[in-house]
């Protein structure tokens, strides 16, 4: 029995029919190559016969009685293959956009909470004969470095490389009794309490070190409820549309170099501009810069860098409402550059720890923000955009070469846009993620972002 922490916890208080807390990593594989031709029946048993071996994979939640403290994790006895792995089989020479769609179908359904919180789905039909697999894993579980680990762990970088030696279930153990999980809650209560002053102080001199940057006439990162609210900033759907666009990482790279910034900085220009042209289309306002969220790990050396969370943010400007490329990558990057100096600046593990404080910590994440958004008429933040660096290797799967991956974030609060990237060799895949009812066109943001990348490409590298 270990106890949740506080961040990991967080992801399953916060669910809701609405809200799904699960993320979705899409690995696509060649038919070329592989030793066995793939069939449910062999991906069953070598992910439940093997995956386990990762704490991920093997553990699932168990309430404290009343809600009375965190959850806790507990070793499953057993796994059921037909509901951890499942089959969908596309109709013959089925496209991407095909697997698009049925990502978003696998996204508006709910993990069980019973078992440990992970699916795969195996999927057949697409063209040439490639198959994919849909790996979907809540965020209690894994945040989104953790996840892409678990997903890189099940992959092989040598093609004659073989998997670890089976899972072997440990002896049934009975579960821990509710007067043991409230005692350990109880425990765990006071020695928070003990934290909470050094908590609070740490949090002091943090609104310190932002006064201190305020006054001393630097430039300040976006702030929240700075935006108008967009079509997408509504309250949460259960049904989700998805959406992905693979494009060329070295002519990323040729743009960052040209334009002195980073990667993160040409993403989010291409967030904002696709953005920009979408709102346009829907003759909405597009006159005010909306903000993003940017996914930042605080992962320590010690903690496993496979399971739980240890993630904050920064916020940062997509400049969408400024129509030219080159300008558009000028303001995000004055804007990044400031969010990342005061980052430096700050107590990076502040944010997570709080969560071990949840009620405290709930006034200041849900209600605080709810009644804001009631009073202002605008949403915290707008959107949520992550970039995670991928393999540069190839990587093989049952001896084919995997020819793609790309990730879908999570949805949050009123945050009901979601632009995740993750490279892999020469692709920089970004996976567009909304509410079905919010944004049923989302291909259209997905196609833009390609759009965008060679506009902004032509004016870079002219100037």
């Amino acid at each position: 029995m270990i106890e949740m922490s506080g961040a990991d916890a967080y992801f399953l208080r916060e669910e809701s029919r609405a809200r799904h807390m699960h993320t979705l990593k899409i690995v696509v594989v060649e038919h070329e190559g592989a030793y066995d031709p793939p069939s449910i029946e062999r991906v069953r048993a070598g992910a439940v016969g093997v995956l386990p071996r990762e704490p991920a994979f093997r553990r699932r939640p168990l309430d404290v009685p009343a809600g009375f403290g965190n959850p806790f994790w507990v070793d499953a006895q057993e796994l059921d293959p037909a509901y951890h792995v499942r089959h969908e089989v596309l109709p013959a020479g089925s496209t991407d956009a095909a697997l698009d769609e049925l990502a978003g179908r696998i996204a508006s359904e709910p993990l069980d909470r019973e078992r440990p919180l992970w699916q795969i789905i195996f999927v057949e039909g697409l063209s040439d004969g490639r198959v994919a697999y849909v790996m979907k894993v809540h965020h209690a579980v894994a945040d989104g470095v953790a996840s892409a680990e678990l997903a890189l762990r099940s992959l092989q970088e040598d093609r004659e490389q073989m998997l670890y030696e089976p899972w072997r279930p440990p002896p049934a153990e009975p579960l821990p009794s509710r007067s043991d999980r409230i005692w350990a809650a109880t425990k765990t209560h006071a020695r928070r309490q003990r934290e909470l002053p050094g908590l609070l102080l740490r949090s002091m001199r943090e609104v310190g070190t932002s006064l201190s940057w305020l006054r001393s006439g630097r430039t300040m990162p976006a702030k929240v409820f700075n935006a108008p609210a967009a079509r997408f900033n509504q309250a949460i759907t259960p049904n989700r549309v998805y959406a992905h666009v693979r494009l060329s990482l070295p002519e990323i790279v040729e743009v960052k170099r040209a334009a002195k910034c980073t990667v993160n900085d040409v993403f989010l220009t291409l967030v904002g501009g696709t953005v920009h042209g979408y709102l346009a289309a829907h003759r909405e306002p597009n006159d005010s810069a909306l903000t993003a969220a940017i996914p930042v790990s605080v992962r320590g050396n010690l903690e496993d860098p496979a399971f739980g969370n240890a993630v904050t943010a920064m916020l940062a400007t997509t400049a969408s409402h400024i129509a030219d490329p080159l300008e558009r990558l000028r303001a995000v990057a004055e804007s990044t550059r400031a969010a990342r100096a005061l980052f430096e600046r700050r107590d990076p593990r502040l944010a997570v720890e709080w969560y071990d404080h949840w009620v405290l910590r709930r006034l200041w994440l849900h209600d605080l923000p709810k009644f804001l958004n009631a009073f202002l008429g605008r949403p915290g933040v707008n959107l949520i955009a992550s970039n995670v660096r991928g393999p540069s290797v190839p990587l093989y799967s049952n001896g084919a070469r995997v020819s793609e991956l790309f990730s879908m974030g999570p949805l949050s609060g009123q945050m009901g846009l979601n632009f995740t990237a993750w490279s892999y060799l020469d692709a920089f895949s970004i996976g567009v993620h909304a509410c079905r009812e919010h944004v049923p066109d989302v291909r259209s943001l997905a196609d833009g972002l390609a759009v965008e990348l060679e506009k902004l490409s032509q004016e870079v590298l002219r100037n």
